[in-house]
């Protein structure tokens, strides 16, 4: 079997936005750049100096500076150029995630719709020429849910691995009825739904960060768990029974915490108990990392629904482009549990 990362990135070029269509032209992003950045950015943003500037607010463009990849491979103008760093790395499938859209709010649905419809046309286009080696997910706007369900179909026809959706959509999390007819769509399609850490609520941005101007690892992990609880104690994974959901870039130390304590609340409050294993029985997969203790975490997720990716085209706490290598070297895993985590479970949970 192929060797599957399953969380790479794209840092977003300007070249997408010429996707847009004619008609949509009032949404293009702009790029600002400032010789002091606001005290508000200076500790959030991306790349120092530049932004994009969408829909009236600030986002960090370009990906925090870093020499360990070459030009054009975090943008992907330079395709060949990642797939040959992709042989050096000893990784044969990249599932390809955005950056900005992971914490973009937009107040303007048919501005939002425009952005997604701008990116996918662009990276199905970016990766058709190797459609062995790069996959991509579908960028949703689930306030315009039949445009919405219209690009899913759109992007199944077109190579989609999967749809992207945030802890918090809004002010509401995975599991509200409002995002069914998402799930009814994806199953049909037989791709997963794909909760990448961040979140496009507004309220949880002001105040995530607390005090001060620093991200919060914590905070910014926390959203997916409450996805990954909500979900647990839901209704959805019974009226959905083929779909897959993925917690991705979150670790999975925190497995264990919001398995007991969902458990808890379901056997007290909820209208059903705990089952079996809490991934396998509900389609859940979860990234782990290669830092963690990961005997206790399969007590709890069992070897069939970890994954593991590299983060590429990042630089942050959850970058490690020799991630799959590592993990397959450690001694408190077996060789078999470790092809699994690299091979096998992002088959499935991809459909590759």
């Amino acid at each position: 079997m192929a060797v599957i990362d399953a969380d790479t990135h794209v840092v977003e070029a300007p070249v997408i936005w010429d996707y847009m269509a004619k008609a949509d032209a009032e949404h293009k992003p702009a790029t600002v750049t400032f010789d002091d950045v606001p005290m508000a950015m200076r500790q959030r943003a991306m790349s120092g100096r530049k932004f994009w500037m969408i829909d009236g607010k600030l986002y960090g463009l370009g990906g925090l500076p870093t020499d360990m990849y070459a030009e054009g491979t975090r943008d992907l103008t330079n395709v060949p150029a990642r797939v040959a760093h992709m042989d050096r790395i000893g990784v044969d499938t990249q599932v390809i995630y955005p950056s900005v859209f992971l914490n973009l709010v937009v107040d303007n649905p048919a501005a939002e719709l425009a952005l997604g419809k701008a990116y996918n046309r662009w990276l199905a286009d970016v990766c058709k020429p190797f459609t062995n080696r790069l996959k991509w997910l579908v960028v949703p706007t689930p306030r315009m849910m039949d445009a919405t369900l219209a690009e899913i179909a759109w992007g199944c026809a077109n190579g989609a691995t999967g749809v992207l959706l945030r802890g918090y959509e809004g002010e509401r999390t995975v599991d509200d009825p409002a995002f069914y007819p998402i799930y009814a769509k994806a199953q049909d399609f037989n791709i997963p739904i794909c909760i990448h850490i961040g979140t496009n609520s507004a309220h949880y941005h002001a105040i995530r960060h607390g005090t001060g101007y620093r991200n919060n690892i914590a905070a910014t992990i926390m959203p997916s768990v409450v996805a990954f609880s909500a979900l647990m104690a839901s209704e959805v994974p019974r009226k959905f029974p083929k779909l897959r959901f993925g917690f991705i870039e979150t670790g999975s130390e925190w497995l264990p915490f919001a398995i007991n304590r969902t458990a808890k609340w379901m056997q007290r409050f909820g209208d059903k108990g705990l089952v079996g294993n809490v991934l396998r029985e509900n389609r859940f997969y979860v990234t782990c990392e290669t830092t963690e203790d990961l005997t206790q975490v399969l007590r709890y997720a069992g070897e069939d629904n970890l994954l593991l990716g590299t983060d590429y085209g990042h630089a942050d706490t959850s970058t490690e482009l020799a991630a799959h290598d590592v993990l397959k070297k450690r001694l408190d895993i077996s060789a078999a549990v470790a092809k699994k985590i690299t091979e096998a479970n992002p088959a499935k949970f991809y459909g590759l």
